[in-house]
């Protein structure tokens, strides 16, 4: 089940590097995905699922607290972003579509570093 974490975690870094390298492609990839309601509720089922397999996969991984606080902090994201809905979702995935492409890139860097972390963990 660890592989699972380091498959998520490549492709986590697989979308930072697209928003590194091209932030006006990833600003408005996200805004034509998430900014819609199947996008909101494809973000919820997307978290919940990473969550749960991040809870129980956790164990196996090289560092379990900090792979089961994801997990468990992917959950309540999810139940978060169902809770607030789709118009605060796509409140908040304008203003990320409207941001800098130095704001942008440097939130890029931060998911592609997370994602080698997770397939660090994972492997």
């Amino acid at each position: 089940m660890a592989i699972v974490v380091a498959v998520i975690g490549a492709a986590t870094a697989a979308i930072g590097v697209v928003g590194v390298a091209t932030p006006a492609t990833l600003a408005r990839l996200a805004a034509t995905v998430w900014g819609t309601q199947r996008g909101t509720y494809l973000a919820v089922a997307a978290r919940l699922t990473f969550g749960i397999v991040f809870v129980l996969a956790a164990p196996a991984t090289r560092f379990p607290s900090i792979v089961l606080a994801i997990g468990i902090i992917s959950i309540v994201s999810a139940v978060t972003i169902l809770i607030l809905g789709t118009g605060r979702m796509r409140a908040f995935v304008e203003w990320f579509a409207s941001r800098s492409h130095v704001f942008v890139r440097a939130w890029s860097v931060l998911a592609a570093a997370f994602g080698v972390f997770l397939v660090y963990a994972g492997i």
